[in-house]
């Protein structure tokens, strides 16, 4: 039975301490001097009392043992990231949030002394030196951890908030506007026809198959030739999405599409045709290679050439007076600030306003429906035939578009200045650019 036992004089107090004894899960004694405020018990009766109450979860085997929670958050850090099965990308994205943010601040701080309105403010002061997207994902790294050292007995609760839970502070409502920026098919259209400029065939084909089949850019990069099939065998043409372009320990290697999102996408007739073409143009293994034929650099292709794209090139005179080797492209009006993952969500709008089954959609976005729903849907060859055909429709609309002067704009400037070496190394040999130089000069 707990018990409460004299300690020692507090001088400062000018009270006697008093600690807590209380039976152990294994039968071994064990002791607490302070309760869950950190405030030492002055009393015999205290000291009993929350021991007791200690007895009772051993009972209930619900007990968290009080000298668990003093592990520093940097210790239990440390074996925490051990245990996690995590991807490359992810497992480095976790570490660098503990390591230059979450660690320089609660490192030194027991697991148990944290706090949820200590969180709060700290996530609030987050909030004015940081992005809203990189403030979630540490309090999501944050989060995480806690909540396997609540699984672990390490502590009774999980101090970061989810956001179902924060009921108090500022109303916020939904944003107006979303962050990521969509494109028409009109849109995806132009920004193929300034690739065209630049890359050619591949350039060309590269934008239209990451909006047409919603692939993330490495996958595009990652895509082989025996990823395509583009001979019907009664299911129409194929993509297969098997793999992705990721860099570990900063070397190239293919992997596991995100979370194993692997696909069999149809393809719709144009996008058959002008991967046949790619395909023709050039001997690469890669379906969309670096205009040398090897693999395509992810932060090259994002800097140096979707950039140039999107907000097109003034293709300005050197200092010797010399015209520029890279044809002149407008901006596409209406997308600035688009990144190729904003094509993949583009077309998930497409699709969803064209009133294709959810299931159908979601599987070709390779999303898994969680629940009932997702365990009794499936997607049928005729829901994949239509989307294609729809898709079919919605290329031809927007090819048979006649150009207006509101679908382009003026060259935007560049956020970093690219070397003229390093636009030319861009242009493959199968490019328009030389068709192309002429109208740029006039």
């Amino acid at each position: 039975m707990a018990y409460g036992e004299k300690r020692g004089y507090d001088k400062k107090a000018r009270k006697w301490r008093y600690r807590g004894r209380y039976k152990l899960p294994d039968g071994s004694w064990g002791s607490v001097s302070k309760d869950d405020d950190g405030k030492p018990f002055y009393t015999e009766r205290s000291a009993r009392e929350y021991a007791a109450g200690l007895e009772t979860d051993v009972r209930r085997k619900t007990f968290i043992n009080p000298r668990d929670g003093r592990i520093t958050v940097a210790e239990w850090s440390a074996l925490w990231i051990e245990s996690v099965e995590l991807g490359n990308r992810s497992d480095k994205t976790y570490r660098q949030r503990l390591r230059s943010v979450i660690l320089p601040k609660w490192g030194t701080v027991a697991m148990a002394d944290v706090s949820t309105v200590a969180v709060n403010t700290w996530e609030q002061q987050l909030r004015k030196r940081y992005q809203p997207r990189y403030v979630k994902s540490i309090m999501s790294v944050m989060r995480v951890m806690f909540e396997d050292a609540l699984a672990s007995k390490v502590r009774g609760d999980n101090p970061v908030p989810t956001l179902k839970s924060r009921r108090r502070g500022k109303y916020k409502g939904k944003q107006l506007h979303n962050e990521t920026v969509l494109a028409t098919p009109r849109q995806a259209l132009l920004l193929a026809q300034n690739a065209r400029k630049m890359r050619g065939v591949v350039g060309y084909a590269a934008v239209l198959t990451i909006a047409y089949c919603g692939l993330r850019i490495s996958e595009m990069v990652g895509l082989r030739r025996e990823h395509l099939v583009l001979e019907d065998q009664g299911r129409g043409c194929r993509l297969l999405v098997e793999t992705q372009h990721q860099y570990i320990d900063g070397k190239p290697a293919q992997v596991s599409p995100k979370y194993g999102s692997t696909g069999d996408l149809i393809l719709p007739p144009f996008l058959a045709d002008l991967l046949r073409e790619v395909c023709a143009s050039h001997t690469s293994e890669w379906v969309f290679p670096a205009p040398k034929g090897g693999k395509l650099n992810t932060t090259s292709f994002y800097e140096d050439a979707w950039r140039l794209w999107v907000d097109g090139y003034a293709a300005p005179r050197d200092r010797s007076g010399r015209p520029s080797r890279l044809p002149r492209m407008e901006a596409v009006a209406g997308i600035e600030g688009l990144v190729p993952h904003g094509l993949r969500h583009s077309m998930k709008v497409w699709l969803d306003e064209l009133k294709h089954p959810r299931v159908a959609v979601e599987e070709r976005m390779r999303h898994v429906i969680p629940g009932v729903e997702g365990t009794y849907s499936h997607t049928t060859l005729t829901m994949e035939r239509d989307i294609a055909a729809d898709l079919q429709k919605l290329w031809e609309t927007s090819d048979r578009a006649k150009d207006d002067h509101r679908e382009w704009d003026k060259p935007r400037p560049t956020r970093r200045r690219v070397r003229n070496s390093e636009l030319i190394s861009q242009t493959s040999p199968n490019s328009d650019a030389q068709v192309q130089s002429g109208e740029a000069a006039a």
